[in-house]
């Protein structure tokens, strides 16, 4: 089967740019690519910070793009967003101030979380979020398990990030998945790069936003830099005992050049 993760849209809502960019021109692009490309895909997963500062009308310009998108779409919150809006426009319950449900595609399980503190660059998962998990993987223990979360849930080696924007329940989240061994993958945004690890057994990745990208500066921990690294989103095939992602960049796909010219 198939999914894409899309991550970090950062709508405005207005009309604007964000360090030079239009969000909301780069997730249209985004979604034409998806459509002519991927419409066979079981769902597409939004992966937070779906708006920028979490102005209402970020969230009304999404669900008129998505009005007429063929494709199921999943939501989860970032940091920028605003829970109660994502409640209003799309239909996701908060339980106690945290988003979280589960969903079951060809027998596989989607756990879509809530790692987001509110008012906070950084992420936590409570006991209660942690408890509604532990219980989640439980209620789906023999399926492959795929979970998806805003925060990157281990040390990035982005200095600024991993100081101010971290994912401060790194022990306690673990200590709760690590005995699944059903769980295969954990997708994530908010770096802003293309990032993959691993923690034992679960193979974990982050793919780079639709809108501007995180510099990767080894040593520079006082400065949040950017750069023009072209945005992207992750088409992941997932088949048995196999997670294979490929982390498209949309805007390049019309540079195509016949074999023969090699």
């Amino acid at each position: 089967m198939k999914i894409v993760q899309i991550t970090d849209t950062h709508l405005l809502g207005v009309n604007g740019s964000l360090f030079g960019i239009d969000p909301s021109l780069r997730l249209r692009y985004a979604l034409d690519s998806i459509v002519n490309n991927h419409q066979d895909a079981s769902f597409v997963v939004i992966t937070g910070d779906i708006a920028n500062s979490g102005d209402i009308r970020a969230y009304e310009e999404l669900k008129s793009i998505l009005k007429d998108f063929p494709v199921r779409v999943h939501l989860i919150p970032g940091n920028h967003d605003k829970k109660e809006y994502l409640e209003k426009f799309f239909e996701l319950e908060s339980v106690e101030n945290s988003i979280l449900y589960d969903k079951v595609y060809d027998d596989k399980a989607f756990v879509f979380l809530d790692s987001t503190v509110k008012g906070e660059e950084f992420g936590a998962m409570d006991e209660n979020r942690l408890s509604w998990l532990k219980q989640t993987l439980l209620k789906h223990k023999g399926k492959e398990i795929y979970l998806f979360m805003h925060h990157f849930p281990l040390r990035s080696n982005l200095l600024w990030m991993d100081k101010h924007a971290n994912f401060r329940s790194y022990e306690s989240f673990f200590d709760t998945i690590v005995e699944f061994e059903d769980i295969k993958h954990i997708f994530c945004g908010h770096l802003h790069r293309i990032i993959d690890a691993r923690y034992k057994h679960i193979s974990i990745s982050c793919t780079r936003s639709t809108t501007f990208q995180v510099a990767y500066k080894p040593g520079c921990e006082d400065d949040f830099l950017t750069n023009e690294e072209n945005p992207a989103y992750c088409v992941a095939i997932l088949e048995k005992d196999t997670t294979l992602l490929h982390h498209h960049e949309f805007l390049s796909e019309e540079l195509i050049y016949p074999g023969e010219q090699w």
